[in-house]
C-alpha cells in the first residue's frame, strides 16, 4: 500500500514531493531522446482529470511539455499505460484523424514502457514519439533501465513519506505524536516505577462550545498543548495523541495530584479563553501495580464524554402503556379492567 499523504490521483505537478527530482528526469529524457533520434520523450502520470504530462525533453515547438493534460479516454495514452511491462510499440496509422488530436501531426509511432508506483498500480508511461529504429520491440528494451530508475525515484518517495509518517514529534504543536508516545512512554514509566513513583495517565480534549456553530480550529488546540506543556514536569510525557485528544504520563506522589493537574490545566485554559471547554479523563497506578500501559492509556480514554456511546433515550411507563388499538376493542378493555 502507498503512504495514507500519498494520492496517485493527483498530479506531481500539483504537490510538494521535493524527493522527486524533475531536472534528473528531464535529463534522462534528453538521453533517450539522443539514443533513439526521436522527435519527443516524456514521462506521463495518469490522473483524475487525464492523463497529464510531467517533463519532457527539450523541444522548439511548445508540444508534449510538463503540465499538457490530455483527456481520461483517450486510447492512445491508455494503451500506453496499461501495456505489458517490457513496454509496447505503436503504429499511429490504424488511427483515425479525428481520433488524435493536432499536437500528433507528423508523429507516426511512438515506443512506450509502462512506470508503476511501488504497491504495483499505474503511475503512467515513458514514452518516446517517432524513435528511429528497426526493430521495434527489440529496441525497446533499452527503456527498461530508465523505467526502474524512474521507479526507483518513486519508491524513495513513498519511504520518505513513511519515514515523515513515523516521526515522533507533531508539527503543529511541537510534543510527540501518538508513534513518539507509544515508544517513550513505556521507557519513562520503567524508570519511574524503579524509584517508587506513582503514575497518572490523563486525556485532555477541547469541547465544542456551547451555543455557538463556530468549529474548533488549530489555534485552540496550539494553546491547549502549551498549557500542557507549562504544566508538567520534565520528567513527564505529554503528546498530542490524535486530531482531538491529548495524553499526558505524570509521576506523582498520589492520587490527589492527578486531580491537581487536571484543574489547574482547566482553570488556566479559562483564562485563556472563557469560550473553551475541557473534557479530561484520567488512570492512577501505584510502583507496585504491574498493570501495562495500553490498557491503562485505553482506560483513562474511554472516560472522555466524546468515547462513550450516546444514551438510547428511554421510553416511560406512560407511553409504554399506551396502545391505540387497544382503545378501538371493546372486549379488550374489559379484559384490562
Amino acid at each position: 500500500m502507498l503512504p495514507d499523504t500519498i494520492n496517485p490521483n493527483v498530479s506531481l505537478l500539483d504537490s510538494d514531493h521535493q524527493q522527486v527530482n524533475f531536472g534528473r528526469w528531464m535529463h534522462q529524457c534528453e538521453l533517450i531522446k539522443s539514443f533513439y533520434n526521436a522527435t519527443s520523450v516524456f514521462v506521463l502520470q495518469s490522473i483524475n482529470s487525464g492523463f497529464e504530462i510531467i517533463v519532457s525533453s527539450i523541444s522548439e515547438t511548445p508540444l508534449f511539455t510538463s503540465g499538457t493534460l490530455y483527456p481520461l479516454d483517450f486510447p492512445l495514452f491508455k494503451q500506453c499505460v496499461y501495456s505489458k511491462p517490457e513496454g509496447d510499440y505503436q503504429n499511429l496509422s490504424r488511427f483515425m484523424l479525428d481520433e488524435l488530436p493536432r499536437d500528433f501531426d507528423g508523429i507516426q509511432s511512438i515506443l512506450s514502457r509502462p512506470i508503476t508506483w511501488p504497491d504495483g498500480s499505474q503511475f503512467g508511461a515513458l514514452c518516446v514519439l517517432n524513435p528511429h529504429m528497426t526493430d521495434p520491440l527489440g529496441n525497446a528494451a533499452m527503456l527498461e533501465p530508465f523505467q526502474i530508475l524512474l521507479q526507483q525515484d518513486l519508491s524513495l518517495l513513498c519511504q520518505y513519506h513513511r519515514i515523515e509518517s513515523l516521526s515522533m514529534r507533531d508539527q503543529e504543536t511541537g510534543m510527540l505524536n501518538h508513534y513518539g508516545f507509544v515508544m517513550m512512554a513505556p521507557r519513562q514509566l520503567n524508570l519511574g516505577r524503579r524509584f517508587g513513583a506513582h503514575a497518572g495517565i490523563i486525556f485532555f480534549e477541547l469541547q465544542c462550545p456551547k451555543n455557538t456553530e463556530k468549529p474548533l480550529e488549530e489555534k485552540h488546540h496550539r494553546l491547549l498543548g502549551n498549557l500542557i506543556q507549562d504544566t508538567i514536569r520534565t520528567a513527564d510525557i505529554a503528546a498530542h495523541y490524535t486530531a482531538t485528544q491529548f495524553v499526558v504520563l505524570v509521576f506523582v506522589d498520589n492520587e490527589r495530584d492527578v486531580l491537581h493537574i487536571m484543574k489547574r490545566v482547566e482553570k488556566q485554559l479559562e483564562q485563556q479563553n472563557h469560550a473553551l471547554k475541557l473534557d479530561s479523563s484520567y488512570s492512577f497506578f501505584t510502583p507496585e501495580s504491574s498493570a501495562k500501559l495500553a490498557p491503562m492509556m485505553e482506560d483513562a480514554r474511554c472516560k472522555l464524554k466524546s468515547m462513550s456511546p450516546e444514551p438510547v433515550p428511554k421510553v416511560s411507563n406512560q407511553e409504554q402503556g399506551i396502545n391505540a388499538k387497544l382503545y378501538d376493542n371493546p372486549a379488550a378493555d374489559s379484559a384490562e379492567l
